[in-house]
């Protein structure tokens, strides 16, 4: 059976899913926020480590509008963790 690249980023973001709630459970925290923040920080890195640099794959165009959406939060949450801070 032979594991298209849609699937292995798949079951990549998965791996790390998974891993982040193993952490976050060890380390008894509970906050959505935090887990959002490391979700979206990871799917980033995981795009860009994934991207093969010669071919342009077309399922690629469509995390475009992802990758801003989770920009997007990204910067919410973080505008909402400093004023909380400040």
């Amino acid at each position: 059976m032979i594991i298209t690249e849609a699937q292995r980023f798949v079951y990549a973001l998965l791996a790390l899913t998974f891993a982040t709630i193993t952490i976050m459970v060890l380390a008894n925290v509970y906050a959505l926020d935090v887990f959002l923040m490391l979700m979206i920080i990871e799917f980033l890195v995981l795009i860009e480590l994934t991207k093969p640099p010669l071919l342009h794959v077309s399922w690629r165009k469509n995390a475009t509008v992802f990758v801003v959406i989770c920009i997007v939060v990204f910067s919410i949450i973080l505008y909402q963790r400093v004023t909380t801070f400040t």
